[in-house]
């Protein structure tokens, strides 16, 4: 079979003829009802590509050649896409032409003159005299007319559009944290949205499901109808006793993975990727999957252990691309050596993608530093506990805070791990937030006061919650965290290429750092507690007690606050940097670790 060809910009094009297709320069409603065709679609304002049984094609084409100008329908071999040529084409002289001298040539070839764009350049369409179609005479006066510099083809080009349909879920409108389309208030700064919708733009959708994240949590109700896609989970496990039964596992179910009332893993599964189905809530990457792993709880403890941890990480090693950690503990954070030198091996070349995990903890809801020795008392408790009175109600009684001045997290600022601050929707560091040495970013979550003294302002997150259910009040950097996971998903649907470290660097070096730096007040007295600014309200403490950005640590990912880390997690930032380093660029890698960290988050109903 001879080889069919073409030129564009002077380069050669190899074709193929579609057996079952053509193009008639005609609107599908213009054509003759007598035309058995199969399918018909409109490739320009004025041309219909037909399709049609193989058999009939050349008789159709001739009945169309009766109507109006009909070609075969030509697709590139070399990347499969339509080649939707026209009976125009362009053509460039070499050199300015007499009237004269330009007549012949068109004439020579039967041309009609439809725009003279310049001396030297013209659009023409063929006509019945032309004797050959578009490809042919496009390699015809390529290679034998030196007067012709270059002749295109006038293509139809079938574009879509770049914008993605916002989400219909009725609760959408409310997830302020995605998208900034409410209005400034008292309670709501835009700054403080992680611009999720501008990066479902910038990616003409909602995350590629080749994309897994992992949650560990107290679980997470599977049949959610915010998480009811086909293949929505790529996996999940909980656990027996000291035993995981994964989804593969003889005998386990996954009505096991969720404990009614235990509706905090189902909120972060929410906040990762509840699906955009015109349903409830939507989740930062809606088209990514989910892989959860239940702990063993009760109440707001999760029963975790280093041998529990290791376990989870083993099933988790080879499935995911992230995994989710809102939970912790406080004023210590330590693992053994074996589980450490694990998680270092798996940010390293663990995942799906052999690139590395990012590992992603909660920085802690206690307004103490992650990870620092003092010599101050630091409380890192709330002062406060719940009891239940004679009658069964519920009460909240003061028993005074417990301090400490050594905060310890293994994990902080190790390569390959991130600990996330929580924002407040006043685009203000979190009241409860932890914070200091160890914080990696911030992202957008609630805002409360730590000691439950004072009313601040800040919203909620509005997501997922067990028994089919929504929440608009969930938050803590247990909401922060799944977030900057599912911008991770984001990330990683733009470009799949991407390591884990350098994912981390580019959440990094793209964070906002256009944050609102004002502190909060000091705890009113009480009359159970006539001074605390006096006795034991000291955070954030020194070296930590203003949110600016500085580098006096020589981070290679530039400055750093110790209320915010690097910055606001900004996903339109991140996946726009992502689609740009698919040029083979470089990502700035920061490798190093501090020796000196603290807590992640310890109470998974506060967020």
């Amino acid at each position: 079979m001879n080889e069919i060809y073409t030129y564009r910009r002077g380069e050669k094009v190899s074709l193929q003829k579609k057996p079952n297709q053509f193009v008639i320069r005609q609107l599908p409603g213009s054509l003759p009802s007598s035309m058995q065709v199969d399918d018909l679609l409109q490739v320009s304002t004025a041309s219909t590509q037909v399709k049609c049984d193989p058999n009939q094609l050349e008789a159709l084409m001739s009945e169309g050649r009766k109507i109006a100008p009909t070609h075969h329908a030509y697709i590139r071999t070399d990347t499969g896409g339509d080649f939707l040529i026209t009976d125009r084409v362009t053509i460039s002289f070499s050199r300015n032409l007499s009237v004269e001298d330009i007549g012949s040539f068109f004439g020579k070839y039967g041309l009609e003159i439809l725009e003279k764009i310049s001396e030297r350049d013209y659009l023409l369409r063929l006509t019945d005299s032309t004797g050959m179609n578009p490809v042919k005479l496009v390699v015809l006066l390529t290679e034998t007319e030196d007067i012709v510099d270059n002749i295109d083809h006038d293509l139809n080009v079938v574009a879509h559009v770049s914008a993605v349909q916002i989400p219909t879920d009725p609760l959408y409108q409310s997830q302020w944290h995605l998208h900034q389309r409410q209005a400034s208030s008292s309670d709501y700064d835009p700054r403080s949205s992680a611009r999720c919708e501008d990066a479902w733009r910038l990616l003409d959708g909602f995350g590629d499901s080749d994309v897994v994240i992992g949650v560990t949590d107290d679980g997470c109700q599977i049949d959610h109808p915010d998480f009811d896609s086909p293949d929505k989970f790529a996996g999940w496990g909980y656990f027996e006793g000291t035993t995981l039964m994964k989804r593969e596992s003889v005998g386990a179910s996954s009505a096991n993975m969720y404990t009614p009332g235990a509706d905090h893993g189902t909120a972060c599964a929410g906040v990762i990727a509840a699906e955009v189905d015109g349903l409830l809530t939507v989740g930062a990457a809606p088209g990514c999957r989910l892989l959860p792993i239940k702990w063993a709880s009760s109440g707001p403890s999760l029963f975790i252990g280093d041998t529990r941890l290791r376990r989870a990480l083993d099933y988790l090693n080879d499935k995911v691309d992230v995994i989710s950690n809102s939970w912790g503990s406080t004023p210590v954070t330590d693992w053994d050596s074996i589980t450490v030198r694990k998680i270092d091996e798996m940010a390293r070349s663990g995942g799906r993608r052999d690139k590395g995990i990012v590992f992603l903890w909660a920085a802690g809801n206690d307004n103490c530093p992650v990870h620092h020795t003092t010599d101050k008392d630091v409380p890192f408790t709330t002062g406060s506990e719940v009891f239940r009175d004679q009658g069964g109600t519920l009460r909240l009684r003061w028993i005074g805070v417990r301090t400490s001045k050594v905060f310890f997290n293994e994990l902080a600022e190790r390569p390959g791990n991130m600990h996330i601050a929580a924002l407040a929707s006043t685009a203000q560091r979190s009241h409860y937030s932890n914070y200091g040495t160890g914080i990696s970013i911030c992202a957008a979550s609630s805002n409360s006061h730590t000691y439950r003294r004072l009313s601040l302002p800040g919203k909620g997150i509005t997501t997922t919650e067990g028994d089919d259910a929504v929440t608009r009040s969930f938050g803590g950097t247990s909401s922060a965290t799944p977030l900057v996971a599912g911008i991770i998903g984001l990330i990683l649907s733009a470009n799949p290429q991407l390591t884990a470290l350098e994912i981390i660097s580019i959440l990094k070096q793209t964070a906002s750092k256009d944050l609102n730096m004002d502190g909060w007040p000091k705890t009113p007295p009480a009359t159970f507690d006539p001074n605390p600014t006096a006795s034991w309200d000291i955070s954030p403490i020194a070296p930590f007690e203003s949110g600016n950005f500085t580098n006096d640590r020589q981070l290679p990912d530039g400055t750093w606050s110790p209320w915010f880390g690097h910055g606001k997690v900004d996903a339109f930032a991140a996946v726009q940097r992502a689609l740009d380093l698919g040029d083979n660029q470089t990502v700035r890698i920061n490798a190093s670790r501090s020796p000196n960290l603290s807590i992640p988050d310890r109470d998974p109903a506060g967020g």
